[in-house]
């Protein structure tokens, strides 16, 4: 963040990570649940089981699921793929913005963390619907403008759904066409599919109350309509094969330390922790040698044209050999 860029965003310190309030002038109101706190860090970032299964249609995804509730885990690495922070982020519905325009905002949280901390290569997101661009939200624009002010930056997005793209919709047009823009700028930036198997790696990192069944003794997922047509649609947007990992790195399972620390979010749930005291510029510390997992599309520059298919629809022109 440019020293001349006013900070928009308030941080409080609680006893598991931080809160953040988007905007400095958000209050507390009736019409959004989540205000002012949409922005969570450290084990602050962990939600209820319930409301992940809800929001990101686990185990059955249901066509019932209201589009107006976002969520978006998101993974802050190094360029050796060590977790430097991990949070979450939601929608605010009262003053109708995403999760990825308060986050990349001009002068925002993300400005802000990455000033902090400048080993930063790597964002990685995992949300439950893909990042639009419709005017009241402007989520790829403002991803856009961020990767522009931070050249060194790579992101890594994991989505359940396509969000607002479906014939007939009156933005789907716009945000196709903003998709497609944001994909051209592979390998930089990539975008998946969030697959089945991903569901136990958020659970370990994002997720409390998880009955013991369940993280244990995971079950094979259904494959539902969704998941059948969404990589046919983003092979449409992005110009990339349907491929997508079949296993997310398992390396949490078990070590002794970071399976201690799981069992303190099985259920009951703990209580909400209560901001304590601001953040005069300071930020979450790097998490510990405790919660270093291997993360999806980790990579080294060598290895990018193996991690990642290369787009379809690309056209090189070579001169032939003399003979």
């Amino acid at each position: 963040m440019n020293a001349g860029e006013k900070k928009i965003f308030q941080e409080y310190l609680t006893n598991q990570g931080t809160v953040v309030k988007p905007y400095f002038w958000q209050r507390q109101n009736h019409i959004c649940a989540k205000c002012p706190y949409h922005i969570r860090t450290g084990e602050e970032a962990r939600v209820p089981h319930g409301e992940f299964l809800r929001v990101f249609g686990f185990p059955y995804r249901s066509t019932a699921t209201l589009q107006n509730e976002h969520l978006l885990f998101y993974e802050l690495r190094s360029f050796s793929g060590t977790v430097v922070q991990k949070g979450h982020a939601t929608n605010c519905t009262d003053q109708h913005n995403h999760p990825e325009s308060m986050l990349f905002e001009v002068g925002g949280y993300l400005d802000a963390v990455t000033d902090a901390y400048e080993n930063i290569r790597c964002i990685v997101l995992y949300s439950n619907y893909s990042p639009c661009n419709e005017a009241y939200h402007c989520c790829i624009s403002k991803i856009y403008s961020f990767l522009l002010r931070y050249p060194e930056i790579t992101l890594c997005i994991y989505f359940s759904e396509l969000y607002h793209t479906e014939a007939g919709f009156p933005t789907a047009a716009w945000n196709c066409e903003a998709l497609r823009s944001l994909s051209s700028l592979w390998p930089r930036v990539t975008l998946h599919r969030l697959p089945g198997a991903a569901r136990h790696y958020l659970l370990c990192n994002f997720v409390y109350g998880i009955p013991g069944s369940t993280l244990y003794h995971p079950t094979p997922l259904p494959k539902t309509l969704a998941d059948r047509q969404n990589p046919h649609q983003i092979n449409n947007l992005t110009g990339m094969k349907p491929y997508f990992r079949k296993a997310f790195p398992q390396a949490m399972q078990g070590k002794p330390a970071v399976q201690q620390n799981l069992k303190a979010f099985y259920s009951p749930s703990p209580a909400s922790q209560q901001p304590s005291q601001a953040m005069k510029g300071s930020l979450l510390p790097p998490m510990s040698q405790s919660h270093l997992v291997l993360f999806p599309g980790m990579f080294l520059p060598f290895q990018r044209e193996h991690l990642y298919p290369r787009p379809k629809n690309i056209v090189r022109h070579l001169k032939m050999p003399k003979e």
